[in-house]
């Protein structure tokens, strides 16, 4: 075999590998406690990922990467709500007809979460459970 040949096989192996470990990585969140599956508007795009409740955190994590930090943590003390509502016409392509999606403004600014419906009723009950006081 040429030096270009095997190049190519251990770049075709390592993209396998990466790929592979990106999707068992997926897996794994979604079966921990607490996690959800879940899709974070960000500007005109829909990114999907895994929310996981910590606390009175949501943290969201792309589905695609590898990187190990949230790309978006929702504190409960600072989410305010603004509205919730089914998927508009232009992204039924990108998001399920069943989708709910919930509008809300923390201190970082508005962000839009598109869950499932079950999903949904477990935000509102995570929202409402917050400590007395808090």
């Amino acid at each position: 075999m040429r030096l270009l040949d095997i190049i190519a096989v251990v770049a075709l192996i390592a993209t396998v590998i990466l790929l592979a470990s990106i999707v068992a990585r997926q897996r794994q969140m979604l079966r921990s406690a607490g996690s959800i599956p879940l899709a974070v508007r960000r500007g005109q795009r829909w990114l999907y990922g895994v929310g996981r409740y910590h606390g009175d955190e949501l943290r969201c994590y792309r589905a695609i990467g590898i990187g190990s930090r949230p790309s978006r943590v929702l504190r409960r003390g600072q989410l305010t709500v603004l509205g919730q509502r089914p998927p508009a016409p232009n992204e039924l392509s990108s998001l399920p007809a069943s989708a709910v999606i919930v509008d809300c403004r923390d201190v970082v600014g508005d962000v839009s979460i598109a869950l499932a419906d079950g999903a949904y009723m477990g935000f509102v009950s995570w929202l409402e459970s917050s400590a007395p006081g808090g």
